[in-house]
């Protein structure tokens, strides 16, 4: 995989960032499958980029959860966690209400001509279903609302749900026969924001969490009748 080959357009600057965005696209779409085994060398051969950077990269992945690292063993990407989806969300839903107000309010002129490029890439998907094209804008929404929000603590907290989210959607894009509804709630999200109007973006954010939360719940569901997963009740 060369610099080129990237599935998604995203701003990376340091060696690091760039082995980050890499990893956690080939993540994300499962193209390093889940539960599959690595080695530090061979992943770093496969993006193209030096161990030192690629290892930095593989503790922050392992800090959101997407990869666990065992002394002599390897790295492991993680199983998705259908249960804890649901947490997701709900931790999800609480501080994206804080971003969403925050940026609002703080946004620059530079974010905001960003968030304009959003939402006429978005109009276009809603009448054409492309999941890595919604990968990409979704992660570049991220990025941008979390600047807005000028609080890095919370923009980065926000990113690793986001990206834990992502993967989850991306793993049942087939739930989606189109891509309208989820787009128009991304948009809606975009123009409160846009017309500084804090409380519209909280009732935006509430909207797009419902959604998701309504997907995981019915996703969740259908796989516990079919007994592919299971569920713990001790589950934290």
């Amino acid at each position: 995989m060369t610099v080129t080959d990237k599935l998604f357009d995203r701003e990376a600057v340091s060696q690091t960032e760039k082995a980050y965005v890499f990893l956690e696209e080939l993540i994300v779409t499962g193209e390093l499958p889940p539960g599959s085994q690595w080695s530090e060398n061979v992943l770093s051969e496969r993006i193209g980029i030096g161990r030192s950077p690629t290892r930095d990269a593989l503790q922050k992945l392992a800090f959101q959860r997407l990869v666990g690292i065992v002394p002599r063993q390897g790295i492991f990407i993680s199983q998705i966690d259908y249960q804890g989806q649901l947490q997701v969300i709900q931790s999800r839903r609480e501080i994206e209400r804080l971003i969403v107000a925050q940026a609002a309010l703080c946004a620059n002129e530079h974010e905001r001509e960003q968030m304009h490029k959003l939402i006429i890439e978005l109009e276009e998907l809603k009448i054409r279903k492309d999941m890595r094209m919604y990968m990409r804008l979704h992660f570049n929404l991220t990025r941008v609302i979390g600047d807005a929000s000028r609080n890095s603590y919370a923009a980065e907290f926000y990113a690793m749900l986001q990206t834990l989210a992502r993967r989850f959607l991306y793993f049942h894009q087939d739930r989606h026969a189109d891509l309208s509804d989820i787009c128009k709630l991304h948009i809606d999200q975009l123009h409160a924001i846009l017309s500084k109007d804090p409380a519209a973006a909280i009732v935006t954010a509430t909207a797009r969490n419902d959604y998701a939360e309504n997907l995981a719940k019915n996703i969740l569901m259908e796989l516990i009748s079919s007994s592919t997963v299971t569920i713990s009740i001790n589950k934290r």
